[in-house]
């Protein structure tokens, strides 16, 4: 009877796995609003899963802070299947036509990577709010070629998705914001012309950015962590490698200890050893000597720093937790398009914050959908009340809010049981 047991219970392990689409999506490039930086930079790109059976639509996916299109890649291939004849587009916003992506062409990415010198970008300090719904618009125009578009942002997306809605709400059949919800105007006339304190520390104003006094993309040094496009890159250049061969030794500098390739690359992004929660993922545990994590205490939290391996080397456990490390790292080898949005422009965060002083024309607005919004318990709307407030936005508008218990931020989009896969196929079977 043991084989039978063994193989009723890997049965159940599969029917407990969402199945995924296995085919290879296309990515497409949209022409955008025009600025300084000229037609070939004036462009942003979308990965497009095509509908299973009957077309029926399509679901415009829109990218929060620092997110390119493949940090959608486990929700869609999973919701192209839930979702019978509705495709799936994930947006690249233009700034990841910036990124020199040859090093994945390569040998060695890491050493690539290494020896990264940044592109000047003073164009980067236009690409706003006004920008950016331009360029969503082209490719909403796109999309409603073929069927009815519903827009689905996570993080900051919600906030730019919402902004869209409020600009051209008519052109939407749905809409969906996923651990995000937007929010009235959070800055003062003079915060927003002039720069303050924001989570990162001193946020520049629109003076200081027009001006060329300020660094046009994010960047941040707090204790020791650095984040930029040269941190950004070298981090997808690393998790690049430990897709392809998670057991071979991580090169010199990729940690400050002997560790395996998986064990680098996933001791930065998961949430016990992250030091910035809000950017990741539940993926397992580094079976290594640990200490407590300084910049996680001074922000309230209790996380952990890997301090030295146990053995040879620092290796990598899946503890079964929401995310799959494996598929994880799997969603950066992607030569043509990656995980992060390393030149985030600083003037979208800005303008978003302002959005009424940034894009004056955009008002409230009512919609004729309903629309979905779904947090994650552990990660940035924990309460549903929270999309109450879009009620200011959207007047009478009709909100289905529910929290996905137990996930980060962003579990929520890579979770090994596609957590947002369900109720987001039930929304789109409720739209007209």
């Amino acid at each position: 009877m043991r084989p039978l047991i063994w193989i009723l219970l890997l049965g159940a392990m599969a029917l407990a796995q969402p199945a995924r689409w296995t085919g290879q999506p296309d990515y497409r490039s949209f022409a955008g609003a025009p600025t300084s930086a000229g037609p070939a930079l004036d462009r942003s790109y979308a990965l497009v899963y095509p509908a299973q059976g009957a077309f029926r639509g399509t679901v415009l996916l829109v990218p929060g802070l620092l997110g390119g299109a493949t940090s959608f890649d486990a929700l869609a291939r999973r919701l192209v299947l839930a979702a019978p004849g509705w495709e799936v587009w994930a947006w690249d916003r233009r700034a990841n036509g910036l990124e020199d992506r040859q090093g994945f062409l390569g040998a060695d990415p890491w050493a690539y990577y290494q020896r990264y010198t940044l592109p000047d970008a003073p164009f980067l300090k236009d690409w706003g709010l006004r920008v950016h719904l331009q360029d969503l618009d082209a490719l909403v125009d796109a999309a409603r070629q073929r069927g009815p578009v519903v827009l689905a942002g996570h993080s900051l997306g919600a906030s730019l998705s919402a902004a869209y809605a409020q600009w051209r709400g008519e052109k939407l059949a749905g809409l969906a914001w996923i651990d995000g919800a937007p929010s009235p105007n959070r800055l003062t006339r003079e915060q927003y012309l002039e720069g303050g304190l924001g989570g990162f520390g001193r946020s520049p104003g629109l003076d200081e950015l027009l001006a060329g006094r300020a660094t046009p993309y994010l960047e941040f040094s707090f204790l020791g962590l650095r984040l930029n496009p040269a941190f950004l890159a070298c981090a997808e250049a690393l998790a690049f490698l430990a897709a392809r061969d998670p057991e071979a030794d991580a090169p010199p500098g990729a940690a400050r200890f002997p560790a395996s390739l998986e064990a680098a690359a996933l001791s930065q992004i998961d949430d016990r050893y992250n030091p910035v929660a809000l950017f990741s993922a539940s993926v397992g545990r580094a079976w290594g000597r640990e200490g407590f994590s300084l910049l996680r205490l001074l922000q309230g939290q209790v996380g952990y720093s890997v301090i030295g391996a146990r053995g040879r080397r620092v290796e990598w456990q899946d503890t079964g937790e929401a995310t799959d490390p494996r598929e994880f790292l799997g969603l950066y080898a992607w030569p043509e398009t990656g995980f992060s949005e390393w030149f985030f422009p600083v003037r979208l965060s800005l303008d978003l914050a302002a959005w009424d002083l940034a894009v004056p024309e955009l008002k409230p607005r009512r919609l004729g959908f309903r629309v979905l919004g779904l947090g994650a318990g552990r990660g940035a709307v924990t309460d549903a009340a929270r999309f109450a407030a879009a009620r200011a936005l959207f007047p009478s508008a009709e909100v289905h809010a529910e929290v996905l218990p137990g996930l980060t931020h962003l579990d929520i989009l890579l979770g090994r049981q596609g957590p947002a896969v369900g109720p987001l196929a039930r929304y789109l079977e409720t739209l007209p």
